[in-house]
């Protein structure tokens, strides 16, 4: 990632809009939580704050999607067959027990 530098004005309640710029390539939203590190030097290090909660909020609406799209076919689900013209492709791989017919005896 390239440096960016950029500067904002601290207002009289001790605020600071984080310029646009670098909200985009850390890709921070509103919502996200923003850490600050004092470091030597009167330097702020400023990183964007990776929580479990909201890594769980995204994965119970990928799943409530899932179950909203299975809910909505009316055909039976069916379990996927790897076609013959993969195997080329995963020569070499190490696939054991990855699928279903690798595991039954």
């Amino acid at each position: 990632m390239a440096n960016i530098e950029s500067k904002a004005k601290l207002t009289s309640k001790g605020q600071v809009t984080i310029p646009i710029s670098i909200r985009t390539s850390i890709g921070l939203r509103e919502g996200d939580l923003v850490a600050f590190r004092v470091l030597d030097g009167d330097k702020v290090e400023m990183s964007k704050e990776t929580s479990e909660s909201s890594d769980q909020a995204i994965v119970v609406a990928y799943l409530k999607f899932l179950e909203r799209e299975l809910m909505a076919k009316s055909d039976p689900l069916n379990p996927f067959v790897r076609p013959k013209s993969v195997d080329a492709l995963i020569n070499g791989v190490e696939l054991d027990g990855w699928f279903a017919e690798d595991t039954k005896t």
